[in-house]
């Protein structure tokens, strides 16, 4: 085990989030030291928290839940275990990045479905906490999982059998989504589902005024349940919230004036045609929407701003965004740099009437803490909207990391007491986030399966848990 500083972690977190003491760190490269590493565990009681490439930003980074920690870092299993390129899909391991994955897929009939993170990002752990790709929400690419239980046995979920083959979801009981926000295992690989390349890759992006937010979110609302004809996850984001004083941050060239409509449209090329046209005439009511662009993907120049966007609705990664939203030049240098970062993510509402009704009572919060915020709407579904709230904030100066906290803390409470339950927590909010969702009969089988599965809590403590 390599020894830390109690405290070595203080820096390494760009949410700025107050220090676990951690215990060690230990760097397994295949299932049988994960294993090993974990019956060790048992017999000297030792507590573990995996992570797959720590770069869980805005929501703790790599820092665990809870103290004295070990921390499993999965980066070293990389494998690509299996690419079955005649069913789309891909059997990897924790340690796999999106640019690993998209790299091997390119020239195929497949691609991953990316977010709009960093290359060197993992798809397992993004898959397991719920991010949304490009494309869907990753729950849809985790067709089952290989994990290792508290008593160091292996378990595979979905179809995955022993040898890493995946067959497709079985006859009996799919234990999968179990493992999905979880502390029940160490997940060591999991098939994922791939994404049929399309004939035609559009990239739809309008820019609208401020006060035209709730109008657009309904008729974008509208656009899906009447029937979007493409392929492609829409999004309404960089709705920016500023105080009307203090000292308050928001990326460059971000202007709160506005905000954004973008996602790809992906089918054949009639398909993609259709889905335009009815996508303009959903937006007739919204100002300024005939300046809306709809542009083929592969043909945006490299200039254009639109281009990081335009690759990864093509299945390219790119950490372009990500660097210019928090001025670095490299995604190492994040969780220490001077821009930190604070991620709340809420289901949020549908309709216009409740849209503008939430946006002023989080308004309130923005002014009480003078801290700026950005909301994204991440249309998953017909039925819901993936919200994403960042809060950007100078770690230099003196007190605005703590107003920063305390806006996520009050939002949290404002966004709940509105109706919108939290679908992805921090780790300082989440086993609280499921105490407050969860019924208690639904409290006390989390209980009784993590009773089973972890007698003594060694996995991932206060990750998610009961």
């Amino acid at each position: 085990m390599q020894e830390l500083e109690r405290l070595e972690l203080r820096s390494h977190d760009v949410g700025g989030h107050h220090p676990r003491a951690v215990a060690g760190i230990e760097t397994p490269r295949s299932l049988d030291e994960v294993r090993a590493l974990v019956r060790q565990a048992a017999a000297s009681g030792s507590r573990l928290y995996p992570i797959s490439t720590g770069r869980n930003w805005g929501m703790g980074s790599a820092v665990p839940v809870t103290d004295d920690n070990v921390v499993v870092d999965l980066s070293g299993m990389n494998r690509i275990r299996s690419l079955d390129l005649e069913a789309g899909y891909a059997v990897i391991e924790p340690g796999v990045t999106q640019a690993q994955l998209a790299e091997v897929l390119r020239d195929t009939p497949w691609m991953l479905n990316v977010t709009a993170s960093c290359a060197d990002t993992s798809v397992v752990g993004n898959a397991l906490d719920r991010g949304d790709g490009c494309i869907r929400s990753r729950v849809h690419d985790t067709a089952g999982i290989e994990a290792v239980l508290a008593d160091g046995s292996v378990v595979t979920t979905g179809g995955l059998d022993p040898a890493g083959r995946y067959h497709g979801r079985v006859a009996g009981p799919d234990l999968t989504p179990a493992f999905v926000q979880h502390n029940l295992g160490i997940v060591t690989a999991m098939a994922v589902a791939l994404v049929p390349r399309p004939q035609t890759i559009a990239f739809v992006h309008g820019r609208f005024h401020r006060d035209q937010a709730g109008t657009a979110v309904g008729a974008m609302t509208g656009f899906l349940r009447r029937g979007n004809p493409a392929d492609g996850l829409m999004r309404v984001r960089e709705l920016s919230l500023t105080p009307a004083g203090g000292d308050w941050t928001l990326p460059k060239g971000v202007d709160p004036s506005l905000f954004t409509i973008m996602g790809p449209l992906m089918g054949s090329a009639a398909t993609v045609e259709l889905a335009e046209e009815l996508l303009r005439k959903a937006l007739v009511e919204v100002e300024g929407a005939e300046a809306l662009r709809v542009v083929n993907a592969a043909e945006v120049d490299l200039d254009d701003p639109l281009y990081p966007r335009a690759l990864m609705a093509q299945g390219i990664p790119t950490c372009q965004g990500v660097r210019n939203a928090l001025g670095v030049t490299s995604c190492d240098q994040i969780d220490d740099g001077d821009m930190g970062f604070l991620a709340l993510l809420p289901l949020m509402p549908m309709h216009a009437r409740r849209t503008d009704h939430l946006m002023a009572a989080l308004q309130t919060a923005v002014d009480a803490h003078s801290t700026a915020l950005m909301v994204e709407w991440n249309l998953v579904s017909k039925h819901m909207a993936n919200g994403v709230i960042q809060i950007f904030f100078d770690r230099t100066a003196p007190d605005a990391p703590y107003r920063a906290h305390q806006l996520r803390n009050d939002g949290n409470c404002l966004l709940r007491g509105n109706g919108c339950a939290i679908y992805r927590s921090d780790i300082d909010h989440a086993a609280a986030d499921v105490w407050s969702e969860t019924s208690t009969a639904g409290l006390g089988m989390l209980h009784r399966l993590k009773t089973a599965l972890d007698p003594d809590g060694l996995l991932s403590p206060g990750r998610y848990g009961a």
